[in-house]
């Protein structure tokens, strides 16, 4: 009774069990109406898709590449590869459990086997059916390793680098000669003569005569005119011959004694031409005839009178400046290669080195007279003609014991560095000159006596073409920097964009230029002494009580906004930057105290409106950002007075700064503490310096009047992205100061749109 009861409960345990799979996988015991209803639903389905493929199949996408047009159809998307096994694990499971249920009335012991046989024998799977189930449910089924496609884990499939950006080489391709005539000029009677002849009537009657009815289309041709010459014109056959001669050394002293005498004389006397005087000393005609007798003074005289019309002939001193440009061409080949950049460093060469060099191209000097020494005041390129340099000659250092009398202005050309193209000259010393960026051929001058003028240089007449009046004029004190101002009405749009000029005494005069010789002038501001502490850095004041001679502040530097055209600062001597409007007269907007003295330069980051350095008398060149009273970065090196330093225009993270013994290269990226490269520049103390608008070319300029074009070698290659660097070189050097990092934070974006740089 209990064997059959235990039976019993055996086989119902096995009908459960059977129930329980029949329920989770239906599509293996389903009635046969059933299984063909979603049979030819299936059927159905496999059509419409294979339809839509096939009508996708139809489409075609082409696109020309390099000319050539490519098939860019996307691909069928093929099935998973897991389909053949699951259809294969499938078909598996339903013979298994179909010879199961067949096996399943023989008795306990088939069933066993049975029960065995489903453990251990559905393709080399060790799972229950519950579990064979239950995995096919939730696709967790572990295939016979056999069957599938065996991936080693330990392959790396290397993922190709896709630039962000796509880098363009433009190279010039071969040249194609379709069709090439050359003429030729041969005697008359000869046979090639009758057969130029020949050609030359077929070409007639082709293009003139009766030929040229026909189907043509025109092109390059030749000349209608045959030239024609003569035996006589021929040259005879030079014979070269080595043949030896004697030489002394009297006769080659003599030689070049007489060669330095005639080269000193040609000096003086472009140089008196230049000046608008004669060449030759002037004699009366009575000592002229005692000395060579009538006929011989007639003749020379005659001689004098037409050597100085030749000289004042406009059409000889530009031949005279052509021939120089030639001349000049032969000796200064390399240096002018290297001012135009035509020697340019492979990124790939392995033998670059960061050495941050400094090499001479060429020295301007000037015909200044010997007995007046004259400094290097001010220098300027002109915007449109990287070429053309204006050399201001006078007086640098206003704490000079010795004033020079007179001033000149050169202006230079890089295609003759030994001669200049313009020359002018007044009699006091040149203090200021500034380029127009609106009107690239005028020129602004500035004088020691405060007077302003301007001129064009593309006139060849040498006359200026306004010039400021003692009345309209805010005072007389010297000139010491010039900025032109951009039109910001369009009322205004015909005439000429005005000018600032900064006077030592702090006042700056506004100047327009009208249809008369004489500049409109008005007084734009006057600065006032700062009383108590301004914003910016801590200058601790004096305890006993100081009285000021004067109580206007010395003005020494002016510059403009690159972004907001109406507004400019203000340089003075008590190390504070005063931020002024010309829509706004006699009134500040902003005041900040940047060095413990004078504040000779400040200039703006060619990536960014709002980041700025300035250099003082104070020895340090700081970094300060637009809306922060701290400075950023502040550069040490020499316990010297920094007459001039600016941004490299080719990298953002470098920094060029001039003393009166030397040159300094400061990288941000590098190092903040010490240069990167130093460089005595000259014997002569340095006054002032620019970069050109390449900005691989520093021109330097000292008291004795020469200006010297360092070429800066050895630099490390420009980054992709400039103003990123920039960024993270400023934020790697304030990590340390907490506050100033979530002050600059706080400001964000600090460039230019779409990080572009912007020269002004």
């Amino acid at each position: 009774m209990d064997l059959l009861s235990n039976m019993r409960k055996d086989s119902e345990g096995e009908r459960k069990s059977l129930k329980k799979s029949v329920i989770v996988a239906p599509d293996i015991f389903e009635e046969p109406s059933v299984a063909k209803k979603k049979q030819r639903e299936q059927h159905t389905y496999a059509m419409e898709i294979n339809t839509d493929i096939e009508y996708r199949a139809q489409f075609r996408v082409l696109d020309t590449v390099d000319g050539e047009e490519v098939d860019l159809t996307p691909n069928y998307i093929p099935e998973s590869p897991y389909t053949d096994q699951f259809l294969k694990f499938n078909m598996h499971l339903k013979h298994e459990m179909i010879s199961m249920q067949q096996v399943h009335s023989r008795g306990s012991t088939a069933r066993s086997r049975t029960r065995s046989s489903m453990r251990g024998g559905v393709g080399g799977n060790k799972q229950s059916i519950d579990e064979l189930i239950n995995g096919i449910m939730y696709e967790t089924i572990l295939f016979d390793p056999g069957s599938s496609i065996e991936k080693p884990e330990d392959m790396h499939v290397p993922v190709p680098f896709n630039k962000s950006f796509v880098k363009v080489t433009l190279r010039k391709s071969d040249f194609i000669e379709l069709h090439s005539q050359i003429s030729s000029t041969v005697a008359k009677g000869t046979t090639q003569g009758d057969a130029v002849e020949a050609d030359n009537r077929l070409y007639d009657y082709l293009t003139m005569g009766k030929g040229k009815v026909r189907r043509r289309s025109d092109n390059d041709a030749q000349t209608d005119l045959v030239l024609t010459n003569s035996r006589a014109v021929n040259t005879i056959f030079v014979d070269y011959a080595t043949v030896g001669s004697y030489v002394s050394n009297f006769e080659m002293y003599d030689t070049m004694e007489g060669l330095s005498q005639k080269q000193s004389r040609m000096q003086s006397t472009l140089h008196s031409l230049s000046k608008g005087t004669d060449a030759q000393p002037q004699f009366d005609d009575a000592t002229v005839t005692d000395y060579f007798g009538e006929e011989e003074a007639k003749e020379r005289h005659k001689v004098q009178s037409m050597a100085q019309q030749l000289f004042k002939s406009p059409a000889f001193k530009n031949a005279i400046l052509f021939i120089g440009r030639t001349l000049s061409s032969n000796m200064y080949r390399s240096g002018m290669q290297r001012f135009r950049n035509f020697k340019q460093v492979d990124r790939c060469s392995t033998d670059v080195e960061y050495k941050y060099s400094m090499k001479v191209l060429f020295r301007l000097i000037p015909m200044l007279s010997l007995d007046e020494r004259k400094a290097v005041s001010d220098i300027s390129f002109c915007h449109t003609n990287s070429d053309i340099v204006a050399i201001g000659y006078g007086l640098f250092s206003f704490s000079s014991q010795r004033v020079p009398s007179t001033g000149d202005v050169y202006v230079w050309s890089i295609k003759n560095p030994g001669e200049p193209e313009r020359a002018y000259y007044y009699d006091k010393p040149v203090t200021a000159i500034c380029f127009s960026p609106y009107l690239p051929s005028l020129i602004a001058i500035g004088m020691y006596d405060g007077s302003v003028e301007v001129r064009d240089v593309a006139d060849v007449t040498n006359v200026p073409i306004a010039v400021s009046q003692r009345g309209s004029s805010s005072g007389c004190s010297p000139v010491v920097a010039i900025r032109w101002l951009k039109q910001v009405s369009e009322d205004d749009s015909g005439e000429i964009d005005p000018f600032l000029s900064l006077s030592q005494d702090g006042s700056v005069t506004r100047y327009r230029l009208g249809k008369s010789p004489f500049l409109l002038g008005f007084t734009q501001m006057t600065l006032e002494r700062i009383e108590g502490h301004p914003e910016g850095i801590h200058v601790p004041i004096a305890p006993t009580m100081t009285v000021a001679a004067n109580r206007h502040p010395q003005g020494l530097y002016i510059t403009t906004h690159p972004v907001h055209k109406d507004i400019y600062y203000i340089l003075t001597d008590e190390g504070c930057i005063h931020k002024c409007s010309i829509n706004y007269q006699h009134q500040y907007l902003e005041v900040l105290k940047c060095h413990d003295g004078g504040v000779n330069v400040m200039e703006f980051s060619p990536w960014s409106p709002k980041l700025f350095l300035t250099c003082g008398n104070d020895w340090y060149v700081r970094i300060w950002v637009d809306g922060i009273t701290r400075p950023l970065i502040e550069l040490l090196d020499d316990f010297q007075p920094i007459h001039w330093a600016k941004w490299s225009p080719t990298h953002s993270t470098i920094i060029v700064a001039v003393n009166r013994d030397t040159c300094s290269i400061w990288d941000l990226r590098r190092n903040i503490l010490k240069p990167m490269g130093k460089h005595e520049t000259d014997s002569s103390y340095n006054t002032i310096a620019q970069f050109s608008n390449s900005g691989t070319v520093l021109v330097v300029g000292n008291e004795r009047g020469n200006t010297l074009f360092e070429a800066l070698n050895d630099m490390p290659f420009a980054p992709h992205f400039q103003y990123d660097e920039l960024e993270k070189a400023i934020y790697r050097a304030i990590g340390n100061d907490q506050e100033l990092f979530i002050e600059l934070k706080s400001i964000g974006f600090f460039g230019y749109p779409n990080k572009k740089c912007i020269r002004t």
